[in-house]
């Protein structure tokens, strides 16, 4: 039997505790009644559950309660793995370390630290210098910022996962703007390191990765928005041209209209930390298909992508 998900195989048994994420009934298309399709984590992955015969007595169970003790075979399903899931208990709470269920970012946090220091320690504007130390050192947000997951599914979907891609997007962004001298570098590595930080008020994820009420309504780039600007006015006399731009960096950070960005880049700046906030996105799904398909030539069709990827 697998202790983790990540070790599966198709055609094996798995028996573990697992954390439910999301569940819902799905009607079958030929036939009356329907099966349960749950999300289900532990620390390695995440992997999709069904439940073809199930009793009411689990859907009471679900609908107040999000960690089981699963048993199930592994079965692939076009060329992604699924879990047949045959019986479904309650665990009490107390019984449960967290730890165990919610995945962590590859990269320690002694190595991260280091690395936001090594960046923190080049800029030289003293007002964006301030702000930095400000937001990280805050009780809570400098807390949330290295506890975080960067999203959900796509990308970094893991506590430490925003601190890692503010890092690795910041490392990235740095070293385009070394080729281009009329660059403001100081600029450019706070915007990279703030771009996200909106997703500590967007997700929760004590017991899985989930949207906050505000994050429903408002989304991170607004929250990001709105904390910076709170930081900036402890500031005296931040510069406001400096405060436009900077506001203007996150603002537009995804940059097209139809992924959800209020404004598309209208500074160098601002078009640097777009490209490698989308690159870090995107290699880290290159990673990702490489990690879990490390025998196949070919990853499985990738949505967010619209690709499969060639992986040897």
């Amino acid at each position: 039997m697998s202790l983790v998900l990540k070790d599966c195989k198709n055609g094996e048994r798995f028996e573990g505790t697992l954390l439910v994420n999301e569940w819902k009934e799905v009607p079958f298309r030929q036939k009356p009644g329907a099966y349960l399709s749950l999300s289900c984590q532990d620390r390695s992955g995440i992997i999709q559950g069904k439940m073809w015969d199930y009793s009411p007595q689990v859907l009471a169970w679900l609908k107040d309660q999000d960690i089981f003790r699963v048993k199930g075979v592994a079965s692939e399903y076009r060329g992604t793995l699924d879990l047949t899931i045959e019986t479904i208990r309650v665990i009490p709470v107390e019984d449960v370390d967290l730890s165990d269920l919610l995945p962590s970012s590859p990269v320690t946090a002694d190595e991260l630290e280091k690395r936001l220091t090594t960046i923190l320690e080049r800029i030289r504007q003293p007002e964006l210098r301030a702000l930095l130390q400000q937001l990280l050192a805050h009780p809570e947000w400098g807390k949330a910022y290295r506890q975080a997951p960067a999203a959900m599914k796509v990308h970094q979907a893991y506590l430490r996962g925003l601190w890692e891609h503010s890092v690795r997007v910041a490392e990235l962004a740095d070293g385009i703007a070394g080729h281009y001298p009329e660059m403001d570098r100081d600029l450019v590595m706070t915007g990279a390191l703030l771009h996200d930080v909106g997703k500590i008020a967007e997700y929760s994820y004590e017991r899985g990765i989930k949207f906050t009420t505000e994050g429903r309504l408002l989304g991170h780039i607004v929250l990001g928005i709105e904390l910076v600007t709170e930081e900036i006015a402890k500031i005296p006399d931040f510069p406001r041209q400096l405060r436009s731009k900077l506001l203007h960096l996150i603002t537009s950070h995804h940059g097209r209209y139809e992924w959800q960005s209020p404004k598309r880049p209208k500074l160098m700046e601002a078009f640097v930390i777009h490209y490698a906030d989308l690159m870090d996105a995107e290699f880290f799904q290159f990673q990702h298909a490489k990690e879990n398909h490390p025998d196949d030539e070919w990853s499985p069709y990738i949505p967010s992508m619209e690709r499969s990827i060639y992986l040897k």
